[in-house]
């Protein structure tokens, strides 16, 4: 059985590169482990033509 204890734990990751097809890129994801099964994330993205960002949950479960 899974605990219910938090974990808190995270991470945050850049990246900057250049596509074939956008040119030059640059990316951003953070996230953090709220509980052992449940995480939630953010992203940003930017190329020259183009933003985004994003948002995201994750929740794991077992049998």
């Amino acid at each position: 059985m899974l605990s219910d204890v938090p974990v808190r734990t995270g991470y945050l990751e850049a990246q900057a590169g250049v596509s074939s097809l956008t040119g030059a890129y640059a990316r951003l994801e953070g996230g953090a482990r709220l509980r052992s099964n449940l995480g939630l994330f953010a992203f940003a993205e930017a190329n020259v033509r183009e933003r985004m960002a994003g948002a995201g949950a994750q929740w794991t479960f077992g049998w």
